[in-house]
């Protein structure tokens, strides 16, 4: 096939530990030749990919006008925030009706306020289940839930697993060295 791509990404990870991790686990169950081998490795790749936007320095988004240009600090707002605010709190603080934000971050991401939530909430669970030793109650009270049963609800919803046949499946796949060097490090942010 002689086709020229010129379509690429790229991503900064020298300052992103726990994609740089999850990179490190997804080569090292590659090689691995477990019987659940290729579940694991779909397990950390969804964990991945979730956490790659969030390395998106700088993203140039093709709204429908113009004016839509200040969404983006209304996005990271909720990518900082997405364990505790509601889509009341931030139309509050960036002064929008909440109708009108709730149709505007719809239009311009193909994605609801609650979706954006959930998929950020489940990003934070899936680091904590790879880099921590929390159990399911205290990750879900991490990320906003106020019991577990949300957090498998989530899991049911995205990864279509539970969120202790994901953390079984993930946590002890992580190589000894890897492991070592995560716990050594302070948790910055889910």
């Amino acid at each position: 096939m002689n086709s020229l791509h010129n379509n690429f990404m790229l991503f900064d990870l020298k300052d992103a530990e726990t994609p740089r991790s999850l990179m490190n686990a997804l080569i090292a169950t590659g090689m691995n030749h477990s019987a659940h081998r290729q579940e694991s490795l779909r397990f950390i790749f969804s964990a991945l990919i979730l956490e790659l936007p969030n390395l998106i320095t700088h993203k140039s988004i093709n709204f429908a006008d113009s004016s839509s240009d200040d969404l983006l600090p209304v996005l990271k707002y909720i990518e900082s925030n997405f364990a505790t605010t509601t889509l009341s709190d931030v139309s509050s603080v960036f002064r929008y009706n909440t109708n009108y934000l709730g149709n505007k971050i719809k239009t311009n991401t193909g994605k609801t306020f609650n979706e954006l939530i959930e998929r950020r909430r489940l990003s934070a669970a899936q680091n904590l289940m790879l880099k921590t030793n929390l159990n399911l109650t205290e990750i879900s009270e991490t990320i906003g839930y106020q019991n577990s049963s949300s957090l498998f609800r989530l899991f049911k919803k995205y990864l279509k697993t539970t969120p202790s046949e994901y953390k079984r499946r993930v946590h002890p796949k992580v190589p000894k060295y890897i492991s070592n060097q995560i716990n050594s490090k302070k948790l910055k942010n889910p």
